[in-house]
């Protein structure tokens, strides 16, 4: 493999852990750790750490780490408008009727999320949730809005598995995100796009209010439901 494809390759491992959820917010991330922990050199490693500091999804700690950035409660009210205008807009935008084999998929990933939500399996919680979502949005086409929406997961990711820490377990979540995918698939089955919308948006408005009222910094009370308003 040549540098430049290892560069990528190392880019997207770490994007992708962003967008999953395996890092959390505050984490830092280490040059000579990654390095390790991916079977590489420090270069590649430290190329990807800078671009993903100049998209402003990791804060520069140092030369040789970086640090996932924690989220006041105004950032992430304006990071969930943008993704429910987004997101809905790819919900639009999705061919009907689906094909019984795109359903079929939708309805595995769905229930993979279901079952890792039952055993508190964070990481399948969140890479079966990711898998559901992006299967809806490259539904939808168009490489331009489904990578505005990935650059806006990468955002949110890292806040994914803070319902699973010890002093905070709250599964209720997850489970009401069973609830809307479930909607989800029974609008696609019908046809009917507009309510396939309605329920991914308000997937995405109330796991945003959950997370406003028990993980997101700056308690701003001025701000704290504006997601709940904008849905």
């Amino acid at each position: 493999m040549n540098k430049v494809n290892l560069q990528d390759k190392v880019y997207l491992t770490l994007r992708n852990a962003l967008i999953r959820g395996h890092f959390e917010p505050g984490a830092q991330l280490t040059i000579r750790v990654l390095a390790k922990a991916l079977g590489t050199s420090i270069v590649p490693v430290r190329d990807a750490l800078q671009r993903l500091v100049a998209e402003r999804s990791l804060e520069l700690r140092g030369n040789r780490s970086a640090c996932v950035p924690v989220i006041d409660r105004e950032h992430f009210a304006e990071l969930t408008r943008i993704r429910i205008m987004l997101e809905g807009e790819a919900m639009r935008s999705i061919p009907l009727p689906p094909r019984p084999d795109q359903l079929d998929a939708l309805e595995l990933a769905n229930r993979k999320f279901e079952l890792a939500v039952n055993r508190g399996d964070a990481e399948a919680v969140t890479d079966a949730n990711m898998e559901f979502h992006f299967m809806l949005y490259r539904l939808a086409g168009g490489e331009m809005l489904y990578g505005m929406i990935e650059t806006l997961w990468v955002r949110a990711g890292p806040m994914m598995r803070t319902p699973f820490r010890a002093e905070t377990y709250d599964p209720i979540v997850f489970r009401n995100g069973i609830e809307r995918h479930r909607e989800i698939l029974d609008a696609l089955q019908k046809n009917d796009g507009e309510q396939a919308k309605q329920a991914l948006l308000r997937d995405i408005s109330d796991t945003a209010l959950w997370y406003q009222e028990h993980i997101v910094s700056d308690e701003d009370a001025d701000v704290q439901h504006s997601v709940a308003r904008s849905a």
